[in-house]
């Protein structure tokens, strides 16, 4: 159970990105700076604003939805410990540095460091957790 906070935290960075690429959809086409058949069909003419928070938004269902799978297995197993504990806040405060800089700066250099760093985090959670099940 000391494993639901992460994971609450990490699905609270999705419905914030969520909520945000949302307002400011509406808000680009009610302002008349894009037009929705320029959008329509999934074209890349949204404000740079929007495409950012967007673009953050869909990377939250890439590698992290191996993360939701290891707490869930973890759980089951019972073999979540302090160390996985400690490392699933590590990727999640990682993972929300890399949401902020997405949506903020994007400097690519500072973001890659963070994308990487939590990457790496989950594979080390990922290795442990396949050693302690063989």
């Amino acid at each position: 159970m000391e494993l639901l906070p992460p994971l609450f935290v990490q699905v609270a960075i999705t419905f914030v990105l969520l909520l945000a690429m949302a307002f400011l959809r509406v808000k680009s086409i009610k302002s008349g700076k894009v037009h929705p058949k320029d959008v329509a069909l999934g074209q890349p003419n949204w404000t740079e604003k929007a495409t950012k928070v967007g673009n953050s938004y869909h990377n939250q269902f890439q590698i992290p939805v191996l993360f939701y799978l290891l707490i869930g297995l973890l759980m089951i197993t019972n073999l979540a410990d302090s160390t996985f504990l400690y490392c699933a806040w590590g990727y999640v405060g990682l993972r929300l540095l890399h949401a902020i800089i997405h949506v903020s700066n994007n400097n690519i250099l500072m973001r890659f460091y963070a994308f990487a760093a939590s990457n790496v985090l989950l594979m080390v959670m990922w290795g442990r957790f396949g050693l302690a099940v063989m």
